[in-house]
C-alpha cells in the first residue's frame, strides 16, 4: 500500500500537469527557481561522558536544494523540491573509521489548487507548525523530514484551518559511496499514518491562539514494537507580542494506544518570553519546558509523552540530549545584534529528568539515552551552554555563516546511569550557507 501510495502520488502529479497544461496555458508558464547549499562541518567529542572512552568523531555534510515553482493559471501551482546530500565522516574511536554517504531525491513535489480562500496541496510536502514542538521540518538534520499525502486549508481574515491526511516519508537511509547504486534513495516505508487539523486564530498580527489534534496510528506492517499504536495528540498555543515583549505558552496531552494492551496517558507543557531592548536588538529571554516522565509503575500505562515529528533542536539544548519527555528544562537565553549582519546568541539549559526511575529519552522521543529503573534517585541531568555567532556579510547576498560551541556538564543523574563516569561532553560547527 504504501508503495502504491507513492506510485499514485507520482503519477498524479505528472498526469495532472499534462492535462492542465493546453487548458491554462502551460506552454506560457514561467518557472521561478532558485538553490540553498549548506555545507556544514561538526565535531563531537565525549556524547557518552566517559573520557575513559575515546569516541571522538567529526563529520563534513553538504547538502543542496534546488526550487521550482510555476503558476498554471485558474489556482493551478507545481513545486518541486529535489535534493543531492553528501556526508563524510570519521570516527575516531578504539575502532577508527571513516564513511562516505550519498543521497539524493525529491523532499517536496506537490500540485496545489487554490480557489479563494480554500486550496487543495496533494503530493510530497512539509508540515511545519507553531513552534514545531510536534511537526516541523527538521531542517538541521541533512535529510530532513517530509510527508506524503493531501492537505486542505481554509484562510479567512483572522482565521487559518489545516487538515492533513498524510503518511511520514522516511528518506532517511543513506547509499554508501563504496557500494552501488551510488546516490539512490533509499526510502523506509512503514505503516504510520497521520490525521490531523491544526487551526489559528490571530485576531492581531502576532497575537493569536493555535488549537490542534493529530491522530498518529501504526498499522501491521509498522517497525517491530508499534504496531497497534494509535495515540491523539491534542492541545493549544497561545503567542502574543507587544511593547518589546514577546511570549508563547503551549500545553499538549495524549490519550490512546501505546501498544497492544497498553495505554498512552502523557502530556507536557512550555512557556516562553522575552523582552527586546532597543540598543542592538537586544533579547533577553526564559523559557521553562515540562513534562511529567514515567516511573514505570504501571505497565499497563505508558506515560512518556512522544511524538517523533518535531523539530526538538531547537528547544532543549542543541547538543541534543533531550527530548520533550521526562523533564524539566529551565532555559536562560541572550540575543544580540551589535552590528548590521553579525549577530550572536547564548542559551543556558538547567536541565532535570522529572522522574529518577524513568527512562532518559534521546532528542527523537523513541529510544532511552539511558534506560531508568526503580533504584535511581538522582534527576539532576546537567547544564548546557550553548553559544552561536551568526555573520551575513553585507557584499554576498544569500550568504550566512554560523559558529557553535556547545558544552554539556553533566549532573549526578548521569553519574547514577553511567557506572559513575560524568565527564563534559562538547560539541561544534560551522556552517556556510548560501542562496541564490
Amino acid at each position: 500500500m504504501p508503495d502504491l501510495l507513492r506510485s499514485e502520488i507520482a503519477i498524479g502529479l505528472m498526469l495532472s500537469a499534462a492535462m492542465v497544461g493546453p487548458a491554462v496555458g502551460v506552454h506560457a508558464a514561467e518557472w521561478h527557481t532558485s538553490a540553498d547549499l549548506r555545507e556544514r562541518y561538526q565535531s563531537f567529542t565525549n556524547l557518552d561522558f566517559n573520557a575513559a572512552k575515546n569516541d571522538r568523531r567529526w563529520e563534513f555534510d553538504s547538502r543542496l536544494f534546488l526550487e521550482s515553482r510555476t503558476e498554471f493559471g485558474n489556482g493551478l501551482s507545481l513545486y518541486l523540491q529535489p535534493q543531492a546530500i553528501l556526508i563524510r565522516n570519521s570516527d575516531q574511536s578504539q575502532t577508527p573509521q571513516q564513511q562516505n554517504l550519498t543521497q539524493s531525491d525529491l523532499y517536496q513535489a506537490w500540485l496545489q489548487y487554490r480557489r479563494d480562500h480554500f486550496s487543495l496541496r496533494l503530493g510530497r510536502q512539509t508540515l511545519v507548525y507553531g513552534d514545531q514542538r510536534l511537526l516541523g521540518h527538521l531542517g538541521w538534520k541533512d535529510v530532513a523530514r517530509t510527508f506524503d499525502g493531501v492537505k486542505f486549508s481554509l484562510r479567512l481574515d483572522q482565521i487559518k484551518v489545516d487538515h492533513f491526511i498524510v503518511h511520514p516519508a522516511d528518506l532517511t537511509s543513506m547509499t554508501p559511496t563504496a557500494t552501488a547504486p551510488h546516490g539512490q534513495s533509499l526510502v523506509t516505508w512503514e505503516d504510520r499514518r497521520l490525521i490531523g487539523v491544526y487551526a489559528t486564530y490571530e485576531p492581531r498580527k502576532g497575537n493569536g491562539l493555535d488549537g490542534y489534534w493529530i491522530n498518529w496510528m501504526h498499522g501491521a506492517q509498522a517497525a517491530a514494537g508499534t504496531v497497534g499504536r494509535n495515540i491523539h495528540t491534542f492541545g493549544a498555543r497561545l503567542f502574543g507580542a507587544g511593547m518589546g515583549f514577546d511570549a508563547t505558552a503551549e500545553a499538549v496531552f495524549q490519550r490512546g494506544d501505546w501498544v497492544g494492551g497498553v495505554s498512552q496517558r502523557a502530556s507536557a507543557y512550555a512557556i516562553v518570553a522575552g523582552y527586546t531592548l532597543n540598543g542592538w536588538h537586544t533579547r533577553l529571554g526564559i523559557e521553562y519546558d515540562f513534562s511529567p516522565g514515567d516511573d514505570k509503575g504501571d505497565a499497563a500505562t505508558h506515560k512518556d509523552f512522544v511524538f517523533p515529528f518535531h523539530t526538538n533542536h531547537a528547544h532543549y539544548g542543541e547538543m541534543d540530549r533531550f527530548s520533550w519527555a521526562n523533564m524539566r528544562d529551565l532555559r536562560l537565553s541572550l540575543k544580540s545584534a551589535p552590528t548590521e549582519g553579525l549577530a550572536f546568541k547564548t542559551d543556558l539549559h538547567l536541565l532535570r529528568l522529572d522522574k529518577a526511575q524513568g527512562d532518559w529519552l534521546n532528542v527523537v522521543g523513541t529510544a532511552p539515552l539511558y534506560k531508568g529503573a526503580a533504584g535511581y534517585t538522582q534527576t539532576r541531568a546537567g547544564t548546557e551552554v550553548d553559544i552561536k555567532l551568526i555573520y551575513q556579510p553585507a557584499g554576498v547576498q544569500g550568504l550566512k555563516l554560523v559558529g557553535f560551541y556547545g558544552l554539556f556538564t553533566p549532573g549526578a543523574a548521569v553519574s547514577e546511569r553511567n557506572g559513575g563516569h560524568a565527564d563534559g561532553a562538547r560539541f561544534g560547527y560551522l556552517i556556510g550557507r548560501y542562496r541564490f
